[in-house]
């Protein structure tokens, strides 16, 4: 294209010479130079309109991209908000999850506590019994045994001092007196025998109770086997209330996942050491994948805090064997 304008160029510059040197022809050299110029004049016009077109196209461009630019930060910024937004709320269900971890610790605590007093009240009720008891038995033996041992013991001394039939009669008689005070003393020495019996126990008593209650909500069998050879009164009672709490959380385990048939809870002293077993036949579970579930870790918390150990021996299909040995001192 521009070698065509520039030929036509030349060709007007040619016209114009031809022009100014043969006279004859000027006229149809100049109508020829015109229309040239004019055909040029238009297709310049052509060409600055199609430049305008293309610059005019171009600033569209440019504010296209623009434009592009700004929705491209905008779609930027708006992910970055989203994203910040989800960390956040993720943030917040994360400490709400642990709020209530810690309330649910601190509740536990709180219950321990409470358990802990009931059992100090409990005690002490049993320690005012047991002084009663023994004022009373006391003043049983003072007041009454005593007594009646010295008047039978002042009455045989008179006796011996004569060998008539009535005197032996009498002697028979205070004798079998000596016999039903040997009663006496034999059912007081029964008395003290229990009451003894009965304060070790208390704790015993609890987890008997305990697993009666379970009889009537647990679908599975339950058996309950207790060494009488601990010395529970040798075992400190923070530590007999997180056994009792221990066995509260196997057993609410077992309800909720197990689908046991049978249940059965050992309490066994060996050498130093006592030892709960609770094991079940039930589905029982990948160990890996439950190992910090919060009642396991409740559990483990409770013994450790105790001083004993925690083992747990579990598969799907195999039931599981949860097994906690505790130190007697």
């Amino acid at each position: 294209m521009a070698h065509i304008h520039k030929q036509k160029r030349e060709t007007l510059l040619g016209l114009r010479q031809l022009s100014n040197i043969d006279n004859t022809k000027e006229r149809n050299y100049s109508v020829e130079y015109y229309n040239i110029s004019d055909s040029l004049d238009v297709n310049e016009r052509k060409a600055r309109n199609k430049f305008a077109r293309i610059e005019f196209e171009t600033d569209e461009l440019a504010q296209d991209k623009v434009k592009l630019v700004e929705q491209k930060k905008t779609l930027i910024y708006t992910v970055l908000g989203i994203i910040l937004i989800g960390v956040f709320v993720f943030v917040i269900r994360v400490q709400i999850s642990k709020n209530r971890e810690l309330r649910f610790i601190q509740e536990q605590q709180k219950a321990n506590e409470e358990i802990y007093s009931l059992m100090i009240t409990q005690q002490d009720k049993v320690e005012e019994s047991r002084q009663a008891e023994k004022k009373r038995i006391a003043q049983e033996l003072h007041d009454g045994v005593l007594g009646k041992l010295f008047g039978t013991r002042m009455n045989l001394g008179v006796l011996n001092t004569r060998k008539d039939e009535d005197g032996i009669v009498q002697r028979v008689g205070y004798i079998d007196e000596l016999k039903n005070l040997e009663q006496e003393i034999r059912e007081i020495s029964h008395d003290l025998n229990s009451e003894k019996t009965a304060v070790f126990n208390n704790f015993v008593l609890m987890v008997s109770n305990f697993i009666e209650s379970q009889r009537t909500v647990c679908q599975a069998d339950i058996s309950i086997k207790m060494d009488d050879t601990i010395e529970w009164n040798a075992i400190a009672n923070t530590a007999k209330i997180n056994l009792y709490r221990i066995l509260q959380e196997a057993f609410q385990n077992i309800n909720k996942h197990a689908k046991a048939q049978h249940v059965h809870v050992t309490f066994e002293k060996k050498n130093s050491l006592m030892q709960l077993e609770v094991a079940d036949d039930g589905i029982g579970f990948i160990y890996s994948k439950k190992r910090n579930g919060i009642g396991l870790q409740n559990m483990r918390s409770r013994i450790t805090t105790s001083g004993g150990t925690m083992d747990i021996i579990t598969k799907p299909g195999d039931g599981t064997t949860l097994h906690f040995e505790l130190p007697l001192t």
